[in-house]
């Protein structure tokens, strides 16, 4: 097998996914405020969110046995990257909200394959030893276009009020950002796989059965839904315990910035702690924080436990990314990837429902107590099953 691509396997999957961040950070927002001004009613701007996920939970089982199969990785984030200009064009351009509502579903799908796409390729042309740096590097760098994207759109949109020449405006720009993103992986330079083997036919089922993936996804699931959660309740949180907007909106500054901050980290801990102990003491970690909040809703207090547990929760994404790539033989680690992909996305259409419901019975602070029961389950799971030698 060709040695590894010299200064271009984090390099590229770092832009491209980053920037890919920004594009849909910013289109969502856009989308609403689109489908606001082509007469949405509330059902129909759900339906706009909804159209970003469905669509790409539905391709990605398929797009990750489809990438296994291809000898260089670069042609799924290359295509995803140009049809991402493509879906942002369409945006610009839609007067009715059918043509939205396709415009976001293809600016999901296209998300899917440039994630997809520039995590395969740091698990196929990076040294293992250096999969923490490079998914940690990547997701700080996901996790900046994220906070990166509201603010361009924020700005564009409409600085008062939002107007169609300003959505048309912050879709075009989209569209400009998608260029890079294609134009990076336009390479050929990712190496090849070696002569074929019997990986090729490993279905779904084989990779799940693979020790430790499922736990990977299980823990990638947790930890993602624990920090939708406090973006979503902690707000609520905060004003039943009388906090003002601005300092809720400081927390969970502050869990962000620690979070890229413990990305940025990763390679070094992991190489200091080992993969295993540092996933788990992330997960119980952040679990312990959480439950802090959930009882001391003091402002103190909490922005101690967010700025502990945003650097714990921060690692999880890439450490199970590693995880999924280190457990599972080259050709199916696309597939692997896609099913944590998946397994986030059904996790983050399914935890909003079930916290409202929980929320409604036994108030906000219950909603923390379950994320944390998630959370230790997983971490527990993860900490006390030893898979057979050399394979995970």
């Amino acid at each position: 097998m060709a040695a590894p691509e010299r200064g271009g396997w984090l390099w590229r999957p770092l832009l491209g996914a980053s920037l890919s961040q920004i594009v849909l950070f910013a289109v969502r927002p856009a989308a609403s405020y689109a489908g606001l001004e082509l007469g949405a009613d509330p059902a129909t701007i759900g339906i706009i969110a909804a159209s970003f996920a469905v669509l790409p939970m539905l391709i990605a089982l398929p797009l990750g046995a489809f990438a296994g199969r291809l000898s260089r990785i670069a042609i799924v984030p290359f295509f995803s990257g140009m049809l991402l200009i493509a879906a942002c064009i369409v945006g610009a351009m839609a007067t009715t909200l059918a043509a939205l509502i396709v415009a976001c579903a293809l600016v999901g799908v296209s998300n899917l394959g440039v994630l997809l796409g520039a995590q395969a390729w740091i698990s196929r042309s990076a040294p293992a030893a250096a999969y923490n740096d490079g998914f940690g590097w990547m997701t700080a760098g996901m996790a900046l276009g994220q906070a990166v994207g509201p603010l361009l759109a924020g700005f564009t949109v409409g600085p008062v009020n939002p107007t169609r020449e300003g959505i048309s405006l912050t879709f075009s720009l989209c569209a400009v950002l998608a260029v890079p993103v294609a134009a990076v992986f336009a390479s050929g330079a990712v190496r090849r796989y070696g002569s074929p083997g019997s990986d090729d036919a490993a279905g779904f089922g084989a990779i799940l059965r693979t020790p430790g993936v499922t736990r990977s996804i299980v823990v990638s699931a947790a930890v993602l839904t624990s920090v939708d959660i406090l973006t979503a309740y902690l707000p609520v949180l905060g004003a039943q315990a009388g906090i003002s907007p601005v300092v809720v909106g400081s927390m969970l500054a502050v869990r962000g910035i620690s979070s890229m901050l413990s990305r940025l980290l990763l390679g070094p801990l992991g190489r200091r702690v080992g993969q295993r102990v540092l996933l788990v003491t992330s997960v119980l970690g952040a679990a312990i924080c959480l439950a802090v909040i959930a009882a001391l809703p003091a402002p103190a207090v909490m922005f101690s436990a967010l700025a502990i547990g945003g650097f714990l929760l921060g690692m999880g994404q890439p450490l199970t990314m590693t995880a999924v790539a280190v457990a599972l033989p080259a050709r199916q680690r696309s597939s692997g990837l896609a099913m944590r992909l998946l397994g986030n996305r059904v996790a983050q259409l399914a935890t909003p429902l079930f916290a409202g419901a929980v929320a409604s019975a036994f108030g906000v602070a219950s909603v923390m107590v379950v994320q944390v029961a998630a959370l230790t389950a997983s971490g527990i799971w993860e900490a006390a099953v030893r898979d057979p030698p050399g394979e995970d």
